[in-house]
């Protein structure tokens, strides 16, 4: 059957697990006898099995909003029980990790003036990236982009601080160890989040950054240094980047 717009509208009984699905937005199309290589998604992953953190590679575009684009009926045998390998189980190993890890904090943090009361603690988006996993950490006293890096990649003293470059602008990172989940480096987008006063906007911002941090901005030859609400229209330059 030919994709049109309404027909999967995020009811998984509607297509069998050898369908073939395209991002309504940006045509990205997920293959469930191709996986998804960005989120370390295997091969035989039917889409309705996919995790609840998965994404769109191309836009960031939630599951939801993908449309059918093959049908072909009943699945081949391997699509009837999708594999897991290494690299889903380490996803939300690391999903879980990192909500555990800030719970902790949380505790330490709950008495001090920046902790806001009505929030909670969420990670958004998290999915692979070149140096590591990537991933937008919203507490009830930050919000932070934090990059976990790859085994390979070479350790860095906690306190200094580099820059990376993704499609949106250059950021500048610090390296950290959090307890329980190793070290890690963070870019500041919110603290304290004084700002917000419900968790649910709080996670469509932290959406809406990660989508930007991967967007190019729309700029002219004079255009002015992006700031930090800036950036969650489509980006920021590391020299203004937020404190906290």
């Amino acid at each position: 059957m030919n994709g049109f717009e309404g027909s999967f509208l995020g009811d998984g009984s509607r297509i069998a697990p050898a369908t073939v699905l395209e991002c309504g937005v940006c045509w990205w199309v997920y293959d469930p006898t191709l996986g998804d290589e960005t989120w370390q998604i295997p091969p035989g992953t039917a889409f309705t099995d996919l995790p609840d953190h998965w994404r769109c590679p191309g836009c960031d575009n939630p599951p939801e909003q993908f449309m059918v684009l093959k049908d072909d009926g009943p699945a081949h045998p391997a699509l009837e029980h999708p594999a897991h390998d290494v690299g889903l189980a380490l996803l939300q190993q690391k999903h879980d990790q990192l909500l555990a890890a800030y719970g902790e904090t949380a505790e330490r943090m709950r008495s001090l003036p920046v902790y806001n009361q009505r929030l909670d603690i969420q990670v958004v988006g998290l999915r692979r990236w070149d140096e590591g996993l990537l991933a937008i950490v919203a507490t009830p006293w930050c919000m932070n982009i934090v990059l976990l890096p790859g085994e390979d990649a070479p350790r860095r003293m906690e306190g200094t601080t580099r820059e990376l470059v993704f499609p949106s602008g250059r950021y500048d990172f610090i390296a950290g160890q959090l307890p329980g989940v190793g070290a890690l480096e963070s870019c500041s987008l919110f603290s304290p989040m004084e700002e917000f006063d419900d968790p649910g906007v709080m996670r469509a911002v932290a959406e809406h950054a990660m989508t930007g941090l991967f967007t190019p901005p729309e700029t002219t030859p004079d255009a002015p240094g992006m700031n930090r609400r800036s950036f969650l229209r489509g980006g920021r330059r590391a020299s203004d980047r937020a404190t906290g």
